[in-house]
């Protein structure tokens, strides 16, 4: 195994210098940085890393940041990462912050002081400063499932816009023009864009002035968020709606158990579409139709990228996959031009 000395040779530089490359420091010029970094994948060079062992080395193993696993939707894309990953040969390291950023910052520093190969993000919320030192130091990000300002490095997204365009398309297309749709919450970059696709939809129909759509004072991910957002329009408008658009499924769930509460029948009254097509989805009564979120692919492509990315098999631009979305039809969704 070749060993710090010789990657300093190899580049032409101190040990201090390959140390200070290798630990992320800001004190490189570019170009003697990417001298080292060249020097240590010719070489094939693993740092061992110090964390209270000696003589320890972590390889083949990639770190996974992702909020939490509760639900379906995280855990379906840990389970697709986790399955690649060990089909390639590498482990997985999987943290939890919750959304905190100090154990965003706890955890990404063990990461790097473990020297893991690359790592894949599922959310960041104390922003760009706390993956610097990968940056700087060549461990390769991917990022699956939340919206970045500049593309630095591989993303994996499904297309929001697309499917709130798809939902409320759908809902149009079987005779709905009084629509109520349930947001997310504000801080939620796949929220946001489901709303974005909506509005989309109805700029693409508006010279028709002939749908209209209300949008909850209800906002998040939740069933009481579909419930509450229900009960709250319904008191101060009334059923005006001949559907509902739900942000996902969980709220949708909500939104079926307020309708049923106050006598509204589904689909007969009102219909109902969601997002996400959970687990629960085809058990609901009546059966939810709903857009699909390919979280699995998600997983898969996202750890196909990170490990191309480690292995050099990908070393140009990096990539901004996004996957489609497409509608699941079950019985939630009444087609009224029949009526």
């Amino acid at each position: 195994m070749p060993n710090i000395r010789e990657v300093a040779k190899h580049s032409q530089v101190s040990i201090a210098t390959v140390s200070r490359v290798l630990n992320g420091s800001e004190n490189v010029s570019p170009e003697t940085r990417k001298k080292v970094l060249k020097a240590v994948k010719e070489l094939n060079y693993r740092p061992a890393f110090s964390f209270k062992e000696k003589n320890s080395t972590l390889l083949n193993t990639i770190g996974v940041l992702i909020p939490d696993i509760r639900g379906y939707h995280y855990s379906d894309i840990v389970m697709a990462i986790d399955e690649y990953a060990y089909s390639k040969g590498f482990n997985v390291m999987l943290a939890l912050p919750k959304w905190e950023v100090d154990i965003e910052q706890q955890v990404l520093d063990q990461y790097f002081r473990r020297k893991v190969d690359g790592v894949i993000l599922g959310e960041l919320f104390g922003g760009g400063e706390l993956i610097r030192r990968f940056v700087k130091s060549g461990v390769p990000i991917v990022v699956v499932d939340f919206v970045v300002e500049e593309i630095n490095f591989d993303i994996v997204n499904v297309d929001n816009v697309a499917g709130g365009y798809l939902g409320a398309k759908y809902l149009y297309e079987h005779g709905h023009r009084k629509i109520l749709f349930i947001p997310g919450p504000e801080m939620s970059p796949a929220a946001i864009d489901r709303e974005r696709g909506i509005r989309r939809f109805l700029n693409r129909v508006s010279p028709k002035q002939d749908v209209e759509v209300f949008f909850a004072d209800s906002r998040g991910y939740n069933s009481e968020d579909g419930w509450n957002g229900v009960k709250d329009h319904l008191k101060s408008k009334g059923l005006n709606f001949t559907a509902i658009f739900a942000v996902n499924d969980w709220t949708a769930l909500g939104a079926i158990d307020a309708l049923k509460d106050e006598g509204v029948r589904l689909p007969e009254d009102v219909s109902i579409v969601g997002f996400d097509d959970a687990p629960f989805a085809q058990y609901t009564n009546p059966r939810l139709t709903t857009i699909i979120q390919p979280r699995l692919e998600m997983g898969r492509v996202a750890t196909q990228l990170l490990i191309e990315r480690i292995s050099e098999k990908n070393q140009g631009l990096p990539r901004n996959v996004i996957l489609p979305t497409k509608i699941v039809e079950r019985e939630s969704v009444r087609d009224i031009r029949k009526t």
